[in-house]
């Protein structure tokens, strides 16, 4: 075997083998990702109060972490109990006259279909109910949906607790990242990593900052316009929309389909009206307005400008990434492609592609 082959079946076999780590150990490495992200937004506070006030490490890390926890909490402080009203107006529907509403409803759209010489009775679609909605109940197992709610919840403060005390170590010694991912590269190219890792955090930085700002708008925004429309809980509307927005192109439809479908649970009560229907029109058009603006404005600056790169770029890779691995891709998509710029103008900067797609950078 020469030594072309050797390279290349060793690096199949590295291949190979940091794929069978990320399978084993997903749950960790999940963790780590977001205590990097976690540490990006809040090193420059750490840097501010180390630099300029000159307070420990160690505090200014804490004090980061606080500051990070406090705005995710203050935002769930201000949409939970908007969320646990939701249910109580659930709980207080008259259903009796729901029922009644419903049934004059189906009354009128199948005396329509008789004149149409479609023959249909309530009984026909009442029994076509009952059997589905019993096999529905049959197929659920009780136990085992609390026993799945347990340990999601259970993974969820494991989760939470990991991110927290892993970002604070990374908040405290911003080369430990650097250090670790030194372990295993060969000596050889540890200049090279080295630049990629400070350029893929210094536009990493930009991106995840811009995106803050960008969710944050969008949550003030939606929130604003849908209470000038009058529509009720405008704000737990508006917050679920802006922080959908985190899923490029999909969120925005995700949270118009879950606010329309508050609104006709929140309207429940004052039975099935047009007025019902002219609420939903106003929570589209607030939402349609309001991520035109996003698309325009906010979205090419914080995807484009942030990361340098082209929009229709972008586009593609978002579409490309939402196709091969789901929503999950489409959030990732952005800054795993930015480090892969990187990666490539580093290692391969003498290949026309590589040049024509990172001579922004």
């Amino acid at each position: 075997m020469d030594t072309k082959t050797k390279k290349i079946v060793g690096m199949i076999i590295g291949i190979l083998l940091v794929l069978a780590v990320f399978y084993w150990l997903s749950d960790l490495i999940v963790y780590t990702l977001v205590a990097i992200l976690v540490s990006m937004l809040g090193r420059p506070l750490v840097r501010l109060l180390h630099k300029r006030l000159k307070i420990p490490s160690v505090l200014c890390s804490i004090m980061a972490l606080v500051v990070i926890i406090g705005i995710f909490s203050l935002v769930i402080w201000l949409i939970f109990p908007l969320f646990l009203r939701q249910v109580q107006q659930l709980a207080d529907i008259d259903y009796n006259r729901l029922s009644a509403d419903t049934s004059l409803w189906v009354d009128q759209i199948l005396s329509r279909l008789n004149d149409k010489g479609i023959s249909i009775s309530k009984d026909e679609i009442n029994g076509y109910l009952f059997s589905a909605v019993s096999q529905l109940w049959q197929r659920i197992n009780v136990e085992s949906v609390i026993s799945s709610l347990v340990g999601k919840l259970s993974s969820i403060c494991v989760g939470i607790f990991s991110v927290i005390f892993i970002s604070f170590f990374f908040l405290r010694d911003e080369k430990m990242l650097m250090k670790m991912l030194f372990l295993v590269v060969p000596d050889q190219y540890v200049g090279r990593v080295e630049k990629v890792a400070k350029s893929s955090e210094y536009l990493l930085n930009r991106y995840f900052v811009g995106l803050s700002i960008e969710v944050l708008c969008m949550m003030t925004l939606l929130s604003f316009g849908l209470w000038i429309c009058g529509v009720d809980n405008a704000l737990l509307y508006g917050c679920v929309g802006g922080m959908l927005n985190i899923i490029p192109y999909l969120g925005p439809v995700i949270g118009t389909v879950l606010a329309c479908l508050f609104a006709i649970f929140n309207n429940l009560g004052l039975g099935i009206s047009f007025d019902l229907l002219w609420m939903l029109l106003k929570i589209i058009g607030v939402f349609v307005a309001g991520n035109l603006i996003d698309n325009l404005i906010l979205q090419v600056t914080i995807y484009s400008n942030s990361v340098k790169a082209h929009p229709l770029e972008i586009f593609f890779v978002i579409l490309i990434s939402g196709y091969v691995t789901g929503i999950w891709g489409m959030i990732l998509a952005i800054p795993f492609y930015t480090v892969l710029r990187i990666f490539a103008k580093v290692f391969f900067k003498d290949t026309k592609l590589v040049r024509a797609l990172t001579k922004s950078i």
